[in-house]
């Protein structure tokens, strides 16, 4: 099953080579890859999730943590002294897009790490249905962060979008998964579609692509931490109860964060 899109990703990168061939980006194509920047990136990132799985000894997954933090601390000084970085660390200032970053990576957490977690206990095809209608409520959340935009202030979208994840973490440790997978999707499909158009709709057109690599870095991120941290926390104390109430009071930390951003956004 993880090899399978390793697979998808070659197919695609055969047809794109077929498809796009003679095609001239202009400008685009006279761009340098940094390949120190993305090895760093790579080495970083990885070695952080590493550090956070719950196999091999802890001194060794300590160590991994530390390593990664400290490659990911060089590859940010050398993002800073890039002219032409991959992603621009300078876009991260929190009074302008670092709050819909902190947003994405968070509820791109809540998301994969739920998943993982309703998934743990799960031993027969009722037990996993929570899972499956997770992503449908996490679209609904999106359609109504645009019915709701107009009438919330942009802190606000964020704060309510991630307060609400919060909640159904809770809910997920006393009450049930269902009405838990309900409150995640919500939360988390409006705290993804606030933070894409926040942080998309913030900056400058000539300044988009360097915030889309922004934004997708957010979501990846997210992702693997979500997965990693859940997973890291479940492995420590086997319970999906105390994992929830554990990640809940972490995003209940990064609500109250979120209250001190001084920023003005526009989707």
């Amino acid at each position: 099953m993880f090899w399978l899109p390793a697979a998808i990703a070659l197919l695609c990168a055969l047809f794109a080579t077929l498809l796009l061939r003679g095609i001239n980006l202009g400008q685009a194509s006279s761009t340098k890859i940094d390949v120190a920047s993305s090895a760093l990136a790579f080495l970083g990132f990885g070695l952080f999730v590493a550090g956070l799985q719950s196999h091999g000894e802890a001194l060794g997954r300590v160590l991994a943590t530390v390593a990664g933090c400290v490659i990911l601390a060089v590859f940010c000084i050398r993002q800073l002294r890039s002219r032409d970085p991959l992603i621009d660390v300078r876009m991260l200032n929190f009074s302008r897009l670092g709050a819909p970053s902190l947003a994405l990576v968070v509820g791109s957490a809540c998301y994969t790490g739920s998943v993982f977690l309703f998934s743990a206990e799960a031993n027969s095809l009722l037990s996993i249905l929570p899972v499956s209608v997770l992503a449908l409520w996490v679209s609904l959340g999106g359609f109504a962060f645009h019915k709701l935009q107009s009438r919330f202030t942009p802190v606000h979208m964020l704060q309510v979008s991630l307060a609400t994840c919060t909640l159904g973490l809770a809910v997920a440790a006393f009450v049930g998964l269902w009405p838990a997978s309900f409150l995640l999707g919500r939360g988390v499909g409006v705290s993804m579609a606030s933070g894409d158009a926040y942080l998309l709709g913030s900056v400058p057109p000539k300044d988009v692509a360097r915030a889309g690599a922004l934004q997708e870095t957010s979501l990846a991120v997210g992702a693997a931490l979500g997965v990693a941290g859940f997973g890291g926390i479940y492995a420590g104390i086997s319970s999906v109860a105390v994992t929830s109430v554990i990640t809940a009071g972490i995003v209940a930390i990064v609500v109250w964060i979120l209250r001190y951003n001084r920023g003005v956004f526009k989707a």
